[in-house]
């Protein structure tokens, strides 16, 4: 055994392990899904006052709205409002609240994106024992940059696209196109996609930490999103050992089992906290709508991935061996990824739908519409690559006629730029509240 052969093999081991051990920690996790959580409260819990304010505010993690929280001050109802340029935040009025040496306040928030339920309890201890008495109003509510919404909604694009690519491409390339390892254009791929996921996870915690700024960045990092942040970036740097592995390495042991458990790990993880991240359902059928999220994202990384390996990488080669090889078995895989893709979306719309009133009204619908409108427009452009894949693939290898491939790098080409339309989509509705 030679020493480069050694330490490929330490490396593989490596990534393996990490990958499990990662894993280990994120599926305790994983029911817990990112929702809105709490990061503030104005009294802060166990407060000692001198008196009882007028008025309190609750700051979350989410844009939220008055009637999906409620506050109780033993069996009375507190009134609930807005505060002007921060969607984040509600104020709950303390007018009438007798006061006393401790009062207790509850609150409780229903999740709009898949009414999950949360909530916890104040306690402020007052001095003085009285009436309730005006005092100053809680410090003006911090508005957003606009700059930080751009991030937030640029780190889920970019982080979407590069999942699907970055695991669609290593399916394509394990799987149908082995030797596509040694292909330049493959690996340029590969390693973009990777270091854009880093880039991605790393703007996605930067979110996290500036909403959560009241807080240290160890509790900050310590709820659900920074949680799902912060395995997202260890998750991409993993991926990157993963794509220099494939630098390293030659076709044959790519097909080698350590490396590929050691691929199905990283990428299984990267799509499951994905899906955390895009607040995959946890509704009643919270089983049923994690598991139909995991699949969803997969079969949508399996089609997209291999589109852009096929027509960005595989395609330009114009080797009809190649094609006759590999075109076939992807047109199976894409078959039965649009098969799940459908199945799943549909279980999803019905888990995220029917809890909400009025659905199909909200802007979170008409996003899905456009998505929808342009899935159809993939598979007509699907259809007609089948439509060669069945008919003149087969004349044109028998003739040796590698210009017959150009009609068919059309179609892909333009069924790659519809799905990352759809994906485009996608990243849109993971941003936006179902409920609003």
């Amino acid at each position: 055994m030679t020493r480069g052969t050694s330490v490929r093999q330490r490396v593989r081991i490596a990534v393996v392990t990490t990958a499990i051990a990662l894993l280990a920690v994120l599926v305790p996790a994983g029911t817990a899904q990112a929702h809105n959580e709490l990061v503030k409260a104005s009294p802060a819990d166990g407060s000692k006052l001198e008196r009882l304010p007028k008025e309190g505010r609750l700051e979350f993690t989410e844009a939220l709205r008055p009637r999906d929280l409620t506050v109780h001050a033993g069996d009375r109802t507190l009134p609930l409002g807005v505060v002007p340029g921060d969607t984040r935040a509600i104020t709950f009025s303390l007018a009438g609240v007798t006061s006393a040496e401790t009062v207790v306040l509850t609150w409780t928030l229903v999740d709009a994106h898949d009414g999950h339920r949360s909530g916890g309890t104040l306690r402020l201890h007052v001095e003085e024992s009285a009436a309730t008495e005006a005092a100053d109003d809680p410090a003006p509510a911090r508005s957003e940059p606009r700059l930080l919404g751009w991030l937030d909604f640029s780190s889920h694009l970019v982080g979407f696209l590069a999942m699907a690519l970055f695991v669609g491409g290593l399916l394509f390339l394990s799987l149908l196109w082995p030797a596509g390892s040694q292909d330049r254009r493959a690996r340029a791929l590969l390693v973009a996609t990777s270091t854009a996921g880093v880039i991605a996870a790393i703007g996605a915690t930067g979110v996290v930490l500036w909403r959560s700024s009241d807080l240290s960045v160890a509790d900050a990092l310590a709820t659900d999103y920074g949680r799902a942040a912060s395995a997202l970036v260890l998750l991409w740097l993993l991926a990157a050992v993963v794509v220099s592995s494939v630098l390293q390495l030659d076709s044959a042991a790519v097909r080698g089992v350590a490396w590929r458990v050691g691929a199905v790990i990283v990428a299984g993880g990267i799509i499951r906290v994905t899906g955390i991240n895009a607040h995959a359902t946890q509704g009643d059928e919270r089983v049923l709508g994690i598991t139909a999220d995991f699949l969803h994202l997969c079969a949508i990384s399996a089609w997209v991935g291999g589109l852009v390996m096929l027509s960005v990488c595989l395609l330009p080669r114009k080797q009809l061996d190649e094609l006759e090889q590999v075109v076939p078995r992807f047109s199976r895989v894409a078959l039965a990824s649009v098969l799940l893709i459908v199945t799943s979306g549909l279980l999803l719309l019905w888990e995220i739908s029917r809890g909400i009133d009025d659905f199909w009204a909200t802007d979170y619908a008409q996003v899905l519409i456009l998505k929808l409108t342009l899935f159809s427009l993939v598979m007509l452009a699907a259809m007609k690559s089948k439509r060669w894949v069945q008919t003149v693939l087969e004349e044109a290898v028998a003739a040796h006629r590698r210009t017959a491939v150009r009609s068919f790098a059309v179609s892909v080409t333009a069924e790659t730029v519809l799905v990352i339309s759809v994906l485009g989509a996608a990243s849109v509705l993971v941003t936006s509240s179902p409920g609003s």
